[in-house]
């Protein structure tokens, strides 16, 4: 009887260590941006990325890189090698990155509605 019991108590904890961990418990590095901070630069550079791509002050290919001259990265005192590092860690864990991208998203319809008015 007893040899049963261990044998369930093993068979149970060996299930529940093999069990997912819940995405939204991932703890980030101190080497890599928080989430929130990923979703700041994030929405300043899809709407960099759209104003250029609109050319809303209507310059010449010539002047574009010049008048067009907004770098997120810079703007957030973020280094393009810590960005990539943390791209590279939340791609590892696509739970949060689809919540960083959703809140993206959040601040671009809040954004495109206020301006809307």
């Amino acid at each position: 009887m007893t040899f049963k019991l261990l044998h369930l108590f093993t068979f149970c904890f060996f299930i529940i260590s093999c069990a997912a961990k819940h995405e939204d418990d991932v703890l980030v590095p101190p080497t890599i941006l928080e989430s929130h901070q990923l979703v700041e630069i994030l929405t300043d550079a899809y709407l960099a990325e759209g104003a250029a791509g609109i050319n809303i002050k209507g310059v010449s290919g010539q002047q574009f890189d010049s008048v067009y001259l907004f770098n997120p990265l810079k703007e957030h005192g973020c280094s393009k090698s810590k960005f990539d590092s943390s791209m590279v860690f939340y791609t590892h864990h696509p739970i949060v990155l689809k919540n960083i991208y959703d809140q993206v998203l959040e601040e671009l319809n809040k954004i495109a509605a206020r301006d809307s008015i």
